[in-house]
């Protein structure tokens, strides 16, 4: 896991959040701890059962806040600090009470004002934090977005995965990122792709060599990154006739990414199979599974009601 430090969320958001500081500038280096907990839970709302390490403070905290007795304020201000949040954050360019400037300088915590409300703040330091410091892994292979769905193209090298991205995305898909692809774990449930800053817009491809596929296609040939929803494994064809189970449903399998289960086709690379085609095909069969229909299921079941109607013979 990276690590953030507070000057690197005041510098990236200063702009987009109107950020100023307040004080305990002096002490911007400080990180924001390892934790078990998901990147997007170190910040939140004020909270002062389970502390955030960036406690963002808005209209409605700041009149609970001041809305409290004196002892019960002090109490909970000194709670706030002993806590040993990160950074405190105000909202809505509101002056923080004098007691709460006082002990962010005793305790050199980093308080910061913003002219944004709390969601605002919250949702796009949020996303920042899921960016960098989630789990991430780094897979070989080519990544697009074909038919909307975030697909990676995986198999031995030279096997001909670049050539049949530039062949999907010659028919509208995206390029993501080829040869070299970072997927980070974004939610429990959820991985997402992008491309390293070094690589973005080229793709190798053997006989042509490097390639920009912004220069040739142009912007809309490329997406930044893209939740991933299906691999599709390709291999050379062992034998000209597949199993009955390859038949039916097809080389469906899953590959745990992250500890997410990712739905996985491997698809045989034979003479006269148009590879952009079957891949288009496979995705929309994916996007058809994900809405609740299998195709295989429906055909076995069509197969039952024929052989269960089918009337009997009459017997010579």
């Amino acid at each position: 896991m990276s690590s953030i430090t507070v000057n690197d969320i005041f510098n990236t958001h200063c702009e987009k959040l109107n950020l100023k500081w307040i004080c305990g500038q002096e002490n911007g280096q400080q990180t924001l701890s390892q934790s078990d907990q998901h990147p997007t839970l170190f910040i939140g709302f004020l909270n002062l059962v389970r502390p955030n390490q960036i406690q963002v403070i808005g209209e409605t905290e700041l009149q609970y806040l001041n809305g409290l007795g004196k002892n019960s304020f002090n109490d909970a201000i000194e709670h706030l600090f002993t806590s040993k949040p990160a950074l405190v954050v105000i909202g809505n360019n509101l002056d923080p009470p004098a007691e709460i400037i006082a002990l962010a300088t005793k305790t050199q915590t980093a308080l910061i004002q913003s002219s944004k409300n709390s969601n605002q703040i919250i949702e796009l330091i949020q996303y920042y934090l899921a960016d960098h410091l989630s789990e991430h892994i780094t897979l070989h292979g080519v990544y697009l977005e074909v038919l909307g769905v975030g697909v990676l193209l995986s198999g031995l090298s030279g096997i001909g995965k670049s050539e049949l991205a530039l062949e999907l995305v010659s028919r509208g898909n995206r390029l993501i990122a080829d040869d070299i692809i970072e997927f980070r774990k974004i939610s429990p449930d959820t991985v997402s792709g992008m491309c390293p800053e070094i690589l973005k817009d080229f793709i190798e491809v053997r006989g042509l060599g490097i390639l920009n596929i912004r220069a040739m296609f142009g912007d809309n040939a490329l997406i930044n990154r893209k939740k991933l929803s299906l691999i599709i494994n390709l291999e050379v064809a062992k034998s000209a006739e597949p199993s009955p189970l390859d038949r039916l449903d097809g080389g469906h399998k899953h590959r745990t990414v992250l500890e997410v289960e990712i739905p996985e086709i491997t698809l045989p690379i034979a003479v006269g199979r148009t590879l952009a085609v079957i891949v288009e095909a496979a995705v929309r069969n994916h996007i058809l599974l994900m809405h609740g229909y299998n195709a295989s299921d429906d055909f076995i079941k069509r197969q039952q009601q024929y052989i269960d109607n089918k009337p009997t013979e009459s017997k010579k």
